[in-house]
C-alpha cells in the first residue's frame, strides 16, 4: 500500500517534467493593455494646425490628430514639411539615429470603440560611396503589408530581412553616370565614370523612408480616421 501511494504522489512530477515545452514562437505575446494617457496639452508642439501636435516624454512621441493620440518611439516632426491645408491627414516624422521603426510598439488611442486597420511599407533609396544620397533618383517602394494587433489598438511594427532592404528598380550604369554628371558635378561623375555595370558600382541601398497607414472607423461617432505617417530615416 504505501509503494501503491509513493508510486501516486510521484506521478504527477513525473509528467510534469517530460511534458513537452510550449515552443517559444507559439507563446503568446503578453502586452500592457492600460490605456495611452494623452500628455498635457502644454508638453505638446503644434505641428500643422491646431489639429495635428506632437508631445514627447523621454523616447516616447505621442501624435495628435484630432481626438486620436498614436505613440512611437525616437520621432521628431519633419521641419517644413507638414502642411495642414496641402495633407491635412499626413505628417511627416523623422527618425532619431541611429534607431528604427522596425520592432516598435504603434500604441493608438481614440475618445471610444474603434475598428482599425494599419499598414506598413518602406521605400529605399541608393548612396554613392557612402557620401552621395540619390535622393531625387529611382526608389524601391514595398507593398502594403498589414499589420495584426497585438492586442486591441496595439500593433508592432513590421521587421525586413537583409534581402528585402536591398531592394531597388532595374537599374542601368549609364543611367547612374547620366544622374552623377548631371546633378552631383564632374567629380562625383568620375567615381563611376570607369564601371562597367551598375552591379559592379559603389552602390548601396538602404531603407530611406517608412510608411505607416491608420485606416477605420469611431464606433461611437460613426468618424472615419484616416491617417498616413510618412517617417523618412536619417542617412549617415
Amino acid at each position: 500500500m504505501r509503494t501503491y501511494f509513493l508510486m501516486a504522489a510521484l506521478l504527477p512530477a513525473f509528467y510534469a517534467c517530460h511534458s513537452p515545452a510550449v515552443p517559444k514562437k507559439n507563446r503568446p505575446v503578453q502586452i500592457d493593455t492600460m490605456e495611452l494617457v494623452a500628455p498635457p496639452d502644454n508638453m505638446a508642439t503644434r505641428v500643422a494646425s491646431n489639429e495635428v501636435s506632437v508631445a514627447k516624454t523621454d523616447s516616447t512621441t505621442y501624435i495628435r490628430f484630432g481626438s486620436s493620440y498614436l505613440s512611437l518611439d525616437w520621432l521628431e516632426p519633419t521641419p517644413g514639411m507638414n502642411d495642414f491645408e496641402l495633407h491635412p491627414d499626413t505628417i511627416y516624422l523623422t527618425l532619431q539615429h541611429p534607431h528604427t521603426l522596425e520592432g516598435q510598439m504603434l500604441t493608438i488611442t481614440t475618445t471610444g470603440n474603434a475598428r482599425l486597420n494599419v499598414a506598413q511599407r518602406y521605400e529605399t533609396t541608393a548612396i554613392i560611396n557612402s557620401k552621395h544620397v540619390l535622393k531625387h533618383w529611382k526608389h524601391y517602394t514595398s507593398a502594403w503589408e498589414a499589420l495584426k494587433p497585438e492586442a486591441d489598438n496595439f500593433y508592432i511594427c513590421k521587421k525586413y530581412s537583409a534581402e528585402q532592404k536591398k531592394a531597388f528598380p532595374p537599374s542601368t550604369i549609364e543611367e547612374l553616370q547620366e544622374y552623377m554628371y548631371r546633378h552631383l558635378g564632374k567629380e562625383a561623375y568620375a567615381g563611376v565614370a570607369g564601371m562597367a555595370s551598375f552591379e559592379d558600382s559603389p552602390t548601396k541601398v538602404v531603407i530611406s523612408r517608412y510608411y505607416l497607414k491608420i485606416t477605420g472607423l469611431l464606433q461611437h461617432s460613426s468618424e472615419n480616421i484616416n491617417k498616413l505617417l510618412i517617417i523618412d530615416v536619417p542617412i549617415k
